[in-house]
């Protein structure tokens, strides 16, 4: 094992504010940003720890957070660890069901809310369980067993001056021991049961560690935006790795003022998974549709040259031409500062990745899991091949299967789901390899490639496997298409369900705004048979088997609260089945 910097996080983040150089944290409130200084966040992350043990709270119990990513959500984890206790990250759309599980299994004592009126009234009914529901919006009622996040600081802050209660904090920070469990992360299960993901101090250091090879943070110069949800372990990764470096942070009010904020900011590094990277694509091609005359082919056309142009070799004269008088205004329109971008969490569409690093966005895509803390190969700023997801970090070895799976193993490897030891015997090889579920493969340079899950292999009746994966990656090329399902398990052939871009379908109907509707998109017989050349001309590259046979357009947004997505945008595939059981039947009839 690597040598450790810090036994553990707790210290990494006190020794971080102790840095006479670190400029602090900053949130957006109410569209105003916050200024949260080193003194602030090291003194609120201490009273917050002692009023969490005046409570009661304490070891091998858990605390719960359902809130947006902030400040406080940083520093009720960094708390929650001086007292030795486990932080579980929740997220608002959770069923009730994997709600009470997950309560139960991790020992949830405590639960961190922004405002638990806006909790579905099932879950409500659930709070009395808690010792203590925290709120941190001071504006709305509490619940019968609540206290203001605010109040419970001053009960911390009335005690910390005492010498019983610094030597109690420090002898907690330094009692720490690397291998001790820090969070546990719940992840979907195939069966239903959602799987507890054990991470120690341990694996997220070492892969901390291990990044800085990766990803130089200047703590003078960089502006790090946090605009993930600090519940899924990506972004949270990220926010720990700009305290190692010490950098500023600055924590989004919401990910639907992503625009605004970066021109309020202008970050130089983030953290982002392809679904805002779309987003920003779709924004910064249609703008060709408010252009006119000359103006407008010139557009057009440095977008489409973006589009097809290999972004490894040197701009032609052309390109540079086009970055003076278009792609430097789209640059703008997101901050103009961007040095690192790292992308995550599924395959981004080649063409928007080819399209967003010509008119030169610094996209670094990269591959990992829960389980892995999560980063197992990465692209970086030195060392980039696109196409692919980068190479490992130097403290994993990783290598593929017969199957060609990929198999990982190191510091950074969650030690087994929580109370599942039926789980972790099939999910481990003999010499102690992670198995992913993940099928890729290795170039003759070390770059990893994606090709598939194991997981998510589709069989047809007639006993031929189809890999949903890469045919999806395909179909949500089309413009028009926000994203694709395809239908096989158990099925004579395969089908999709495509979901409808209403961006895109606007601009290829050639719909203003006022005249666009999503009912005439629908409607359209030039959109569907546009949709239909696409997937045809997916179907000449595919065995027979695998091709798309037959489709069906579906209007609904796809949105986290809907239960349509993960917090990190990716469709729920068991739940948009369900959902569309009708529709897919249909197809079949």
């Amino acid at each position: 094992m690597e040598p450790l910097q810090f036994n553990s996080l707790t210290s990494m983040f006190f020794a971080n504010c102790e840095r006479p150089d670190f400029g602090g944290w900053f949130q957006r409130e109410k569209g105003e940003w916050v200024h949260y200084s080193s003194e602030k966040i090291h003194d609120t992350a201490i009273a917050l720890a002692l009023a969490l043990k005046g409570r009661g709270f304490g070891v091998e119990e858990s605390l719960g957070i359902i809130a947006p990513s902030s400040v406080n959500w940083a520093l009720a984890d960094i708390a929650t660890q001086i007292n030795h206790g486990t932080v579980v990250p929740l997220f608002p759309n959770i069923s009730c069901e994997n709600f009470s599980f997950q309560c139960d299994d991790a020992n949830i004592q405590v639960l961190i809310v922004e405002n638990f009126a806006q909790l579905d009234a099932p879950l409500q009914e659930l709070l009395p369980r808690f010792k203590a529901i925290i709120q941190i919006d001071r504006e709305a009622e509490l619940p019968a067993n609540g206290v203001y996040w605010d109040d419970l600081i001053q009960e911390g802050e009335a005690i910390m001056d005492s010498a019983e209660s610094k030597l109690w904090i420090r002898t907690q920070i330094f009692s720490i021991s690397p291998d001790d469990l820090f969070s546990i992360i719940y992840t979907s299960g195939s069966t239903g049961r959602p799987k507890g993901v054990e991470l120690t101090h341990r694996n997220m250091l070492s892969q901390l560690q291990n990044l800085l090879s990766f990803y130089h943070v200047n703590r003078k110069n960089d502006v790090c935006l946090t605009i993930l949800p600090m519940a899924h372990v990506f972004e949270r990764m990220a926010v720990y790795y700009y305290i190692l470096n010490g950098a500023r942070i600055y924590f989004a009010d919401s990910p639907k003022n992503a625009a605004t904020i970066m021109t309020e900011i202008r970050p130089s590094v983030m953290i982002a998974v392809p679904r805002i990277l779309e987003r920003v694509y779709e924004s910064m091609t249609s703008i060709v549709g408010k252009a006119h005359g000359p103006k407008r082919w010139v557009i057009k056309n440095a977008i489409k040259l973006a589009k097809i142009a290999d972004p490894q070799k040197k701009p032609t004269l052309m390109q540079r031409f086009y970055d003076r008088l278009v792609y430097k205004r789209m640059r703008d329109a997101v901050g103009g500062n961007f040095r690192v971008i790292v992308s995550g969490s599924s395959a981004l569409n080649k063409t928007i990745l080819r399209f967003l690093l010509n008119i030169g966005l610094p996209i670094y895509e990269g591959y990992g899991m829960t389980e892995c803390s999560p980063v197992i190969t990465a692209n970086n700023e030195v060392d980039s091949r696109p196409g692919s997801i980068g190479r490992q970090l130097a403290h994993l070895d990783v290598k593929i299967d017969d199957n060609n799976e990929i198999l990982v193993k190191g510091d950074s490897v969650f030690r087994g789901y929580h109370n599942n030891p039926e789980m972790n015997a099939q999910v481990f090889t003999e010499d102690g390899f992670y198995r992913t579920g993940d099928q890729g493969y290795f170039d003759q340079d070390g770059f990893l490639y994606f090709t598939g899950r194991l997981k998510e292999m589709l069989k047809t009746s007639t006993g031929k496997y189809v890999s949903p994966n890469p045919i999806e990656l395909e179909l949500n090329r089309h413009p028009a298409i926000e994203q694709a399902l395809v239908i096989a398990n158990d099925r004579k052939f395969a089908s999709a369900l495509v979901f409808l871009n209403p961006v895109g379908a606007r601009r290829l109907l050639k719909f203003s705004k006022e005249d666009f509707s999503i009912e005439k998109a629908m409607e359209s017989m030039r959109l569907r048979e546009a949709i239909n050349r696409h997937i045809g001309r997916i179907n000449k590259k595919l065995n027979h088997w695998e091709q798309i046979r037959k489709w069906t357009l579906v209007s609904d947004e796809l949105t986290v609260e809907s239960g349509l997505l993960t917090p990190t945008l990716k469709i729920r595939r068991k739940v948009a089945e369900a959902r569309y059981a009708e529709q897919i039947e249909e197809m079949y009839r």
